[in-house]
């Protein structure tokens, strides 16, 4: 194998072959057959005062200019192949072992709110490697969008869609509504006469994990405004009922509340905001849960700091540090220079 300061050198020692050749200073050059001494040629002031040869010397001033350029930024890329340019990576293949289901709520009081909580759910896709995501969103019943998957790019595309049509205001004779029905036909049912069935959502996620052993670590993202409506009491489960199920399957919650206070309607729910926000609060921390808010800046970040605390002892003994070398784009920039600087040589000498 051909070491990179040996590359270098080569690629050096021809660039500057080339630069006394354009110039004429080889052995047999121009400058050489036209010999060292120079000569004077008569009533030749007004030629050198011309405004077309100091055009030409302008340009040609450029030009080599431009080389000289081009050298140094070739000569700036040989240094940075000659230094071996290289990635490390800090990988723990006990992340690969988590599963993680985000359970949205996509009633008509959040879509307002939604597609900020889709913005932190793409952000936590930036911090995977290897951890299974799921989708699952919900109104009076669950409808899975996307099951368990490291395929982070379908549900970056899943989170545009929804995002997409969730971008309406949910009045009458809105047209948008219709999209919003045939979107999410799964999460609704004719015999039930409610609305935003946090309890039931919940406990719907905590279903949606297939790998119900002891070695994968399981999570729960609930995201809701926590703005039920059920009068006539058809919820199967509360909120603090479907989180005991998860905390019975050793499933940790996150809660994510946002919530639009214009659409929100605590005459029907029984809850303003403020209430809806410490009765989620409340029924998390009680689970040994965590409790965020849509609108905290750093969401995303705390949430993925939480979901490494409980695997830090295993990242302490299996992180691996993996060393690549990257010379692709010094490389590339230096044949592209080079060749140009070769281009621009050969032209001048035509």
């Amino acid at each position: 194998m051909v070491m990179p300061w040996l590359v270098v050198l080569i690629v050096l020692a021809a660039i500057a072959v080339v630069a006394l050749a354009a110039t004429g200073h080889l052995p047999g050059g121009r400058s050489a057959r036209r010999g060292a001494a120079p000569r004077r040629i008569a009533n030749s002031a007004a030629l050198l005062t011309s405004a077309a040869l100091r055009e030409r010397l302008t340009r040609r001033r450029l030009l080599y200019a431009g080389m000289g350029a081009v050298l140094a930024v070739s000569l700036a890329a040989s240094a940075a192949l000659a230094g071996r340019p290289v990635e490390r990576t800090v990988r723990n293949e006990s992340l690969a072992s988590r599963d993680i289901v985000l359970c949205l709520d996509i009633s008509t009081s959040m879509v307002t709110t939604d597609s900020k909580i889709l913005d932190t759910f793409a952000q936590l896709l930036d911090t995977f490697e290897g951890e299974r995501v799921s989708l699952v969103v919900w109104n009076t019943t669950a409808q899975t969008i996307v099951p368990l998957t490291d395929d982070y790019d379908l549900l970056r595309d899943q989170f545009n869609e929804i995002a997409d049509v969730l971008d309406f205001v949910p009045v009458r004779g809105n047209p948008a509504l219709e999209r919003y029905y045939q979107t999410f036909p799964g999460t609704f049912s004719e015999d039930v006469l409610a609305s935003s069935l946090a309890g039931d959502g919940l406990a719907s996620c905590t279903l949606a994990f297939d790998n119900q052993v002891s070695d994968r670590s399981r999570s729960i993202i609930l995201a809701t405004d926590n703005q039920i409506i059920d009068p006539y009491e058809q919820q199967i489960y509360s909120v603090s009922e479907a989180a005991d199920l998860a905390q019975e399957d050793s499933i940790r919650l996150f809660s994510l509340f946002g919530a639009d206070p214009e659409l929100a309607d605590p005459d029907v729910s029984g809850k303003d905001v403020d209430e809806a926000r410490e009765d989620l609060r409340d029924i998390t921390t009680e689970h040994d849960g965590r409790f965020y808010e849509v609108d905290d800046a750093d969401t995303a970040g705390q949430i993925v700091q939480e979901l490494e605390s409980d695997q830090i002892d295993e990242l302490d003994t299996n992180t691996q540090v993996r060393v690549t070398d990257v010379p692709e784009r010094a490389a590339a920039l230096l044949s592209v220079f080079v060749l140009a600087f070769l281009a621009v040589a050969a032209w001048r000498r035509a």
